[in-house]
């Protein structure tokens, strides 16, 4: 019986360690971390984001939240509202206790640049 129950909870621990977690950031924290760092690889953090969002879409994973979004703010910095738009839609479909929040970023991106939000 003794033996029983210490394979048990060996098998348990084995478990609990093979946990990766319930979504895949990627090297989200210290891209981030780098960019507060210095600013001016906020491009390379982005064509980072973009790639890591892009495989996890492709392996049908599901991107954390606010990743979506963070691109859209990325993009938005650099000037490219309509790609901004675009990428804050995916945050807003793929989690809805974003929808307001996203839904008043498209809004006011509407009412800025002239353009009908999506």
């Amino acid at each position: 019986m003794r033996h029983i129950v210490i394979a048990g909870l060996a098998l348990m621990l084995c478990a609990c360690a093979a946990n990766k977690g319930l979504y895949q950031w990627g090297d989200y924290d210290r891209s981030l971390y780098k960019l507060y760092e210095k600013p001016e690889t906020s491009e390379a953090f982005r064509a980072k984001l973009e790639t890591h969002v892009s495989s996890l879409e492709k392996g049908n994973a599901r991107v954390p939240p606010g990743l979506y979004a963070e691109l859209g703010t990325l993009y938005l910095q650099k000037g490219d509202r309509t790609s901004a738009v675009q990428w804050y839609g995916k945050e807003r479909n793929a989690w809805p206790e974003s929808r307001y929040l996203m839904d008043t970023m498209i809004a006011a991106l509407g009412k800025t640049s002239g353009e009908k939000p999506q």
